[in-house]
C-alpha cells in the first residue's frame, strides 16, 4: 500500500532556493489550539521622521535608493518565541512588528539549522509567505538575508525534529521597516504614473522583443535589506555554470555587504505594463570575487546556481573597447519591474568623469524615446549590463555626470556612465581587482565570448556509462566535461558519446562486430544547470523486514536515520540514487512502534531533507477486516452514504480530535474506487483494517478503541493516500 502523510504535500510559494512548501501551523491535521494573536510579538521603536526625511533627501540628491530603516537587534528566535509540540518536532512562532512598515524583512546573522529544520516567514493575513529555508541554506557566514515580507507585522515560524543532529542557531542581526513601498511600486499611484511615462517594460513590444533571450541573465539585487542594484549573470570561457554576477562596486564593495545580498531573477510583468511580477526566484549572498573602483565593478560568485526551472540566461560579453552603433540597458530602477532603455549611437570614452578614471567608462548620452516610453537609468539601475548590437556584456551601470539627471524628469538629459569590461579586464594586476581571471579561467585569451542556456536535464556535467546497449537500441550520451565508458556495444546498436573535454573508454567498453560506434569531443554551447529536488514518503508504516520507500527527482546520494521516540538512533545508512524510487530495507528486529526519519537528498549543487513518523506494525497484532465478516464490527462501524462534497484528490477529516473513544471519519472528496482503510495504534498494532469501502463517512464504535493513547489513521485509493492522527484522551465508558 502506497502511503503518505498530508503534511507532506506542498506547493512552492516563495523562495531563496528553498523548499518551497506550507508552515505546519497551516495544515488542517495540526491543532495548535491558539490564533495568532496569542503569539509573542517584539515591537521596533517609533522612527522619527526626521530621520526619514533625511533619507527620502539622499536619495532625491544623489540617485540613491534606500527605501528601508534598518534597526540593529539581537532576537534569538528559539529563546523568544511561542513553543507548541507537533507529532514530529517542536514548532517555534514568534512575531515582529513595526508600526507603518509597508514592508518588513531580515537579516539572520547567525543562521545555522540541521537536518529537517525548516524556517517560514509570512504575512499575518497568510497570503505572502518566505521559504521553507533549511539546512540547505547553511553558509559559511552564518548569514541569511531575506526579501521583504508585506505589512507592519510578520510571522517567524521555525520548525525543529525531536533530536536534531546539531543545535540550531537562529538569531536575527537587523530588522528593516520600509517606509517608502517601492518594493510594491506599482501600488503607489504617483510614482508609478511618472514613471510609466519614461521607463519601458522589457516585455513591451518592440522594444523588448529581440532581447528576450539576454533579460533572462539580468537580476535585482537587495542589499542590506534596505537598498537596491542591479547585476548580470555571466558565462566564463569553461562553460561550467559558475554563477558570475557583474555589478558595480559602489553598490557591494565588501564581503559582508555580498553576504547580505539577496539576488532576484525574473522580477518583470508578464505583459507590457501589465500583469502581476513575482519575486519567488531569489538566492540569498555570495562570495566577492573581484572588485575595483577604477571602472566601478564587482563580480560576486552566487552561493547557489539559479534553479533550471528558472530559465536563467548566462550572458556573454565583449571585451573590445570599440563598440558599434546601438545597443540596450536592462536594469531595475529604484527596484522596479524590469526595464529596457535603447540607445542608437556608438558609445563614447566618457569625458565627465574624474581624469584620471573618465577612460575607463563608456558615455550612454542618447537614449531614445521609443513606441512604449523614453527609458533613461536611475538609482537602483546601478550595477545593471550594457548591451551592445551583438547582445553581449560591454560594461555595468556607474552613473551620471553632474548637472545631468538620472530620472524620468527629463529623459532626453539623462547621461550615463558604464564601466567598460575592456578597462576591467585586467586593471588590477591580481585575481581579487581583475574579470580575467575568472571569466576567462581556461586561459583562452578570447575577446568576446556568447552567452549560454542550462543544458537540458539528461546532460551531465561528468558522465559514466557502464550498462549494456541492446541490439537494435539507438542511445546518445552527451556530458558538458567528461564521459567514461565501461559499456557493451551490441550488434546493430548505435551509440553517440559527446563530450565536452575527455572521452574515456576504460577496461571493459566493447563494441561487438556490426555495432555502431560515434565519440565527439567539442565545447558546448550549455551550462550545467542545477535541477530541483522533490521528495515524498510512500508508506508511512512498515512490517517486519519491510521497506520504507521514497519518490524523489534529481538526487545523486541520500542519508537515512530512524530514531526510536527517546532519540536513539536505531538504524542509518547511506546509498546511491539511480531511480525515482527509494526503498530502503529496515531491520527486521526492530521493535514495534513509532519511529522517527529524517532523509536528506544529496546533488551536486543542493541537499534536500524531510522528517517523518513512521510505524513499525508488530507481527501478532489483531487485523480486523470488514470484508471477511462484515456482520461482526456492525456495532463498532456505521456506514453511510453523504455526497455533498465534491473534490478530485482523496482526503479525510477525523471529528472530534482529541475525543473519548468515538469519533467521525468523513472523506471530504469525492468518491472516484474503492478505498481502504487502516487504524494503527503508536505501538504499531493495527487495530481495524477495511477494504473496498465507497462510503463518505465513518462511524467509528469505542468498542474499537481499546484505550487512551495516539492513533494513526491511513486510507488509500490506487492514486492518493492520505495519513492523519487521532488523540484519545480519555476512554468514555
Amino acid at each position: 500500500m502506497k502511503v503518505a502523510i498530508l503534511a507532506l504535500s506542498a506547493n512552492v510559494v516563495f523562495g531563496q532556493i528553498s523548499q518551497g512548501g506550507y508552515p505546519y501551523s497551516f495544515k488542517s491535521d495540526i491543532r495548535l489550539g491558539e490564533d495568532i494573536d496569542s503569539i509573542p510579538v517584539i515591537r521596533m521603536p517609533e522612527i522619527r521622521k526626521t530621520a526619514l526625511d533625511s533619507i527620502i533627501q539622499n536619495n532625491q540628491l544623489f540617485g540613491e535608493s534606500q527605501f528601508a530603516y534598518d534597526f540593529t537587534v539581537d532576537i534569538d528566535v528559539k529563546e523568544s518565541a511561542r513553543v507548541d509540540s507537533i507529532d514530529i518536532g517542536l514548532l517555534y512562532r514568534l512575531a515582529i512588528h513595526s508600526d507603518n512598515a509597508k514592508s518588513i524583512n531580515l537579516i539572520f546573522d547567525n543562521y545555522e539549522l540541521p537536518h529537517g529544520a525548516k524556517l517560514y516567514l509570512y504575512s499575518v493575513d497568510k497570503q505572502y509567505v518566505l521559504g521553507a529555508f533549511t539546512s540547505n541554506n547553511n553558509k559559511q557566514s552564518k548569514k541569511l538575508p531575506t526579501l521583504p515580507v508585506k505589512g507592519d507585522k510578520i510571522i517567524i515560524e521555525y520548525f525543529e525534529p525531536f533530536f536534531p543532529d546539531c543545535k540550531a542557531q537562529l538569531v536575527i542581526g537587523k530588522v528593516n521597516h520600509d517606509f517608502l513601498g517601492i518594493n510594491y511600486v506599482e501600488e503607489i499611484s504617483d510614482d508609478s504614473i511618472q514613471r510609466s511615462l519614461c521607463e519601458v517594460d522589457v516585455n513591451c513590444s518592440p522594444e523588448g522583443d529581440l532581447w528576450q533571450t539576454e533579460k533572462r541573465a539580468v537580476c535585482k539585487i537587495l542589499i542590506n535589506g534596505k537598498d537596491f542594484c542591479s547585476g548580470v549573470l555571466l558565462n566564463n570561457t569553461s562553460f561550467d555554470g559558475t554563477p558570475y554576477i557583474l555589478t558595480a562596486k559602489h553598490c557591494v564593495s565588501s564581503q559582508n555587504e555580498a553576504d547580505n545580498c539577496v539576488f532576484i531573477f525574473n522580477y518583470e510583468k508578464p505583459y507590457c505594463n501589465s500583469g502581476k511580477a513575482s519575486e519567488k526566484q531569489s538566492i540569498s549572498s555570495g562570495f566577492l570575487r573581484a572588485t575595483n573602483s577604477q571602472s566601478d565593478f564587482t563580480l560576486i560568485e552566487l552561493s547557489h546556481k539559479p534553479m533550471s526551472s528558472w530559465n536563467p540566461y548566462y550572458a556573454g560579453w565583449d571585451r573590445n573597447d570599440s563598440q558599434g552603433l546601438g545597443g540596450v540597458g536592462i536594469h531595475h530602477p529604484n527596484g522596479d519591474v524590469k526595464k529596457i532603455s535603447t540607445h542608437s549611437m556608438t558609445p563614447i570614452t566618457s569625458d565627465c568623469l574624474p581624469v584620471n578614471i573618465q577612460n575607463n567608462f563608456y558615455l550612454i548620452n542618447e537614449w531614445i524615446a521609443t513606441a512604449n516610453g523614453h527609458g533613461v537609468t536611475e538609482g537602483g539601475s546601478s550595477g545593471s549590463p550594457l548591451f551592445n548590437n551583438a547582445h553581449r556584456v560591454i560594461g555595468q551601470l556607474h552613473g551620471g555626470c553632474v548637472g545631468h539627471n538620472d530620472d524620468c524628469w527629463n529623459p532626453s538629459n539623462d547621461y550615463s556612465n558604464y564601466g567598460k569590461i575592456f578597462a576591467s579586464w585586467n586593471i588590477g594586476g591580481t585575481s581579487n581587482g581583475q574579470l580575467k581571471d575568472w571569466l576567462d579561467p581556461a586561459n583562452t585569451g578570447v575577446l568576446s565570448l556568447s552567452g549560454a542556456n542550462v543544458c537540458s536535464q539528461d546532460i551531465g556535467e561528468n558522465v559514466h556509462v557502464s550498462h549494456t546497449i541492446g541490439s537494435g537500441v539507438v542511445e546518445n550520451i552527451q556530458a558538458t566535461s567528461n564521459i567514461t565508458s565501461t559499456s557493451t556495444i551490441k550488434t546493430n546498436a548505435v551509440v553517440e558519446y559527446r563530450a565536452g573535454e575527455e572521452i574515456v573508454l576504460q577496461s571493459g567498453f566493447y563494441a561487438e562486430n556490426g555495432s555502431a560506434f560515434y565519440a565527439k569531443v567539442e565545447p558546448f554551447d550549455c551550462v550545467p544547470g542545477c535541477h530541483p529536488m522533490t521528495l515524498h514518503i510512500i508508506n508511512t508504516y512498515f512490517s517486519s523486514g519491510g521497506n520504507l520507500c521514497f519518490n524523489q527527482n534529481n538526487a545523486d546520494s541520500y542519508h537515512f536515520k530512524l530514531l526510536t521516540t527517546s532519540g536513539a538512533l536505531a538504524f542509518q545508512t547511506t546509498g546511491t540514487v539511480s531511480a525515482s524510487q527509494i526503498c530502503v530495507p529496515v531491520p527486521s528486529n526492530l521493535a514495534s512502534g513509532v519511529y522517527y526519519v529524517t532523509l536528506t537528498l544529496y546533488s551536486d549543487c543542493e541537499e534536500l531533507s524531510e522528517t517523518y513518523s513512521v510505524i513499525k506494525i508488530g507481527n501478532k497484532s489483531a487485523e480486523l477486516n470488514n470484508t471477511e465478516n462484515n456482520n461482526a464490527y456492525d456495532n463498532d462501524v456505521l456506514l453511510y452514504n453523504d455526497s455533498e462534497k465534491k473534490a478530485d484528490v482523496l482526503d479525510f477529516n477525523i471529528y472530534p480530535n482529541p475525543n473519548g473513544g468515538e469519533f467521525t471519519i468523513e472523506i471530504n472528496s469525492a468518491v472516484h474506487q474503492p478505498y481502504s482503510i487502516i487504524i494503527v495504534s503508536s505501538k504499531g498494532e493495527v487495530i481495524f483494517k477495511a477494504h473496498q469501502l465507497i462510503e463518505k463517512t465513518i462511524k467509528v464504535d469505542k468498542k474499537i478503541v481499546s484505550s487512551a493513547g495516539v492513533y494513526f489513521i491511513s486510507m488509500s485509493d490506487e492514486t492518493n493516500v492520505v495519513t492523519k492522527k487521532v488523540i484519545v484522551q480519555q476512554k468514555n465508558n
